[in-house]
C-alpha cells in the first residue's frame, strides 16, 4: 500500500505535517538516547545568548523548564513557566491525529490551512508572556526563574 500524502494533504498541511512528523522522530529518538545511554538531552545546559547580552528574559525563556514539568504531570508548573507549551502541545495532538486519520483512512478533516491561526494564536501567547516577564523583571524586579 503506497500512501501519497501530498497528493491528500493540502500543500500547508502537508508541510506541517511532515514538520511534526520530524519532531516527532527527533522525541522518539530522545526517548530512545535516554533508555539506552542514560543521557537526557533536557539536562543539556547552554547559556541563552540573549540572557548573556541583554540580561533580560528571552520570548522563549522557561520552555524546557516547562516541558520537564509537563513530562512529571505537573500542570501547575507548566503554565507557570512557559504557558505557550501546552497550547502548542494540545494543538500538535489534535493536529496529528486529524490528519493521520485523514491520510490513513479519509476521515474527514479540517480544511487546508485551518490550523494555521492555531499558529498565530500560539505566536500571540508566546509574545503575550515575553510582554508579562519583561514588565515583571523590569519595573518590579522580578525575576521569573530566579
Amino acid at each position: 500500500m503506497h500512501l501519497n500524502i501530498k497528493n491528500r494533504l493540502g500543500e500547508t498541511d502537508n508541510v506541517l505535517y511532515i514538520m511534526c512528523l520530524v519532531a516527532l522522530g527527533m522525541g522518539i529518538a530522545a526517548v530512545l538516547l535516554y533508555y539506552c545511554t542514560g543521557i537526557n538531552v533536557l539536562n543539556v545546559g547552554y547559556p541563552c545568548l540573549f540572557n548573556k547580552l541583554t540580561h533580560l528574559c528571552c520570548p522563549g525563556c522557561g520552555g524546557t523548564r516547562s516541558f520537564r514539568a509537563l513530562l512529571r504531570g505537573d500542570i501547575l508548573t507548566c503554565l507557570y513557566d512557559y504557558p505557550p507549551l501546552l497550547y502548542g502541545v494540545i494543538v500538535y495532538v489534535i493536529f496529528m491525529v486529524r490528519c493521520t486519520l485523514y491520510v490513513l483512512f479519509g476521515v474527514k478533516k479540517s480544511k487546508n490551512g485551518a490550523v494555521v491561526k492555531y499558529l498565530w494564536v500560539l505566536v500571540a501567547l508566546m509574545v503575550l508572556q515575553w510582554i508579562v516577564k519583561l514588565v515583571a523583571q523590569i519595573f518590579f524586579d522580578y525575576y521569573w526563574f530566579a
